[in-house]
């Protein structure tokens, strides 16, 4: 089912994910489709490490880490595109594990992987997904279903009439 509701500040976006992550798992791109064919772009890059430790930014998401040993926990910050209207989202500091499979599972994110790829058939997927800006590069691609809600970035935009 498609859900996209924007609710003053935030969207809320369902569908299923193709995520290609580079070979070192620090970032990933790669696309959402909602069952009504709306188009997103996704892109994912491995979150900063918080200047002083033990101290919560207001950047931070407000879950606790996966820990259920299932892979590597990571933590990204997400920009979320929509592919025809350009409007972007975006998600700070989201909790997950990358490996075998990869997991989100945050208050503002779900996504557990459904199948995995990884060697041609990766090459061939990411390829078909964002063209060649990943070719070659080893890719490891997840694909599965996933929801999130996500606040949309401010931005002036000059009308030329």
């Amino acid at each position: 089912m498609v859900f996209v509701n924007k609710r003053g500040s935030q969207v809320e976006i369902t569908g299923v994910a193709t995520l290609c992550f580079n070979e070192e798992g620090t970032g990933f791109q790669g696309s959402i489709v909602t069952d009504d064919d709306t188009q997103y772009a996704i892109y994912g890059t491995k979150s900063k490490k918080l200047q002083e430790e033990g101290h919560l930014s207001a950047e931070c998401c407000e879950c606790t880490p996966l820990e259920d040993g299932s892979g590597i926990s990571v933590t990204f910050d997400i920009r979320v595109v929509d592919c025809e209207v350009g409007e972007e989202y975006t998600l700070k500091r989201v909790h997950g594990t990358n490996g075998e499979s990869c997991t989100f599972s945050c208050s503002s994110i779900t996504f557990c992987t459904e199948n995995v790829y990884r060697g041609h058939r990766a090459d061939l997927i990411s390829k078909n997904c964002l063209g060649h800006k990943m070719e070659g590069k080893r890719t490891s691609v997840y694909t599965g279903p996933i929801q999130l809600t996500c606040g949309v970035n401010a931005r002036e935009i000059q009308w030329v009439l």
